[in-house]
């Protein structure tokens, strides 16, 4: 299926519960904390730009994804008229379905969400299919779009392109000029590979047809409408942990390692307003390509995550931590330096909120 990517590339620790029972306590839970926090987001100086998507027909690929929900809401705020793709409607490896995407939505931007994803164990076993799939999906929506007249692409891209050491000797901070420096984590390599064509594609078709396009590149998403069962992200699957202790009367909960790897979460609408701005923006280097890291530049702990989850919950019982088992790379983490000066984007919800 044609879902919105995931951004996790660690192991999710264990749970303590089974998530069955608790998930809509746990979506409830996060969604309350969520929409406290985006009730405080800027919308004085974004708006100026935003402005420029009154009108504007722009296509999503993975509209009914995680992110994608998020990002039909916003646009739909700004005025846009939002053409959500359909994967039921437009299978986007065959030609034949991406050439009547155009034909029949006529879009003027186009936002590319969409991917065909797994988890760590599917991406192992299948990583002809996940580099084909992602790879073919990509490029065909861009080359079909470049001969239909498409204004804008937008590529929603991952940190997983990043080689496994980057940062390694500047405390793990992840810089967009060193994303060639080697491979992925090979866990998630062809996934990883096939964001990095499709990246260096929008450059190329840039250079040789002056074509507009944009390139995000998220770090871990989290909130409303987040996967809360097996193999979701750390977040949810932390916060489930947390809720279903307290629904339960667990006398305990227990985390994998020691707590101190760090790592970079965004709140998923922060991440929606950074594409926003991405396809409103006209400037140089929102057009040609360059990559740009959305993140929150400095990362937060793994056990900073957990007592945030655990004082949101209300769980009172013993926080035990399981060293024997990995924490991972010990810092990873974005440099937003390009968003801030090139986008005008900051992370406005913090991980607490």
């Amino acid at each position: 299926a044609h879902l919105q990517v995931p951004t996790d590339a660690d192991v999710v620790p264990p749970r303590a519960a089974s998530v069955r029972g608790g998930v809509e306590g746990t979506r409830m839970a996060t969604e309350q904390a969520s929409n406290r926090a985006s009730k405080r987001q800027k919308v004085g100086e974004d708006s100026v730009v935003l402005g420029d998507l009154v009108g504007k027909r722009i296509a999503i690929t993975g509209a009914q994804g995680f992110l994608g929900q998020h990002l039909v809401a916003q646009l739909e705020a700004c005025g846009a008229m939002v053409l959500p793709v359909r994967h039921a409607e437009y299978d986007l490896i065959e030609q034949g379905a991406v050439r009547r995407l155009y034909a029949d939505l006529k879009p003027e931007v186009l936002i590319h969400a969409a991917g065909a994803v797994g988890g760590i164990g599917a991406n192992v076993k299948n990583p002809g299919r996940f580099l084909y799939e992602n790879a073919m999906m990509g490029l065909m929506v861009l080359e079909e779009g470049r001969k239909a007249g498409l204004k804008k692409f937008v590529l929603v891209s991952t940190v997983c392109v990043y080689p496994e050491t980057a940062g390694k000797d500047e405390g793990g901070i992840m810089r967009e000029e060193c994303m060639w420096d080697g491979k992925p984590n090979p866990s998630i390599s062809s996934y990883g590979l096939s964001k990095r064509i499709l990246q260096e594609t929008l450059q190329m078709y840039h250079k040789q047809y002056g074509m507009a396009s944009a390139t995000l590149v998220l770090t871990n998403l989290y909130g409303p409408n987040d996967h809360f069962g097996e193999n979701g992200h750390m977040v949810p699957m932390v916060v489930a942990r947390y809720c279903d202790a307290v629904r339960l009367g667990l006398a305990s909960v227990t985390n994998w390692g020691t707590g101190r790897a760090i790592r970079d979460w965004v709140y998923v609408g922060d991440a929606a307003r950074a594409i926003c701005l991405a396809a409103a923006s006209q400037a140089e280097a929102l057009c040609d390509g360059t990559p740009i890291n959305i993140g929150s530049g400095q990362g937060n702990t793994v056990r900073e995550l957990c007592e945030a989850c655990q004082k949101a919950s209300g769980f009172k019982g013993e926080v035990l931590w399981d060293e024997t088992k990995p924490d991972g790379i010990a810092r990873r983490y974005c440099d937003v330096s390009r968003a801030r000066d090139l986008l005008g984007f900051r992370v406005e919800v913090s991980l607490e909120d």
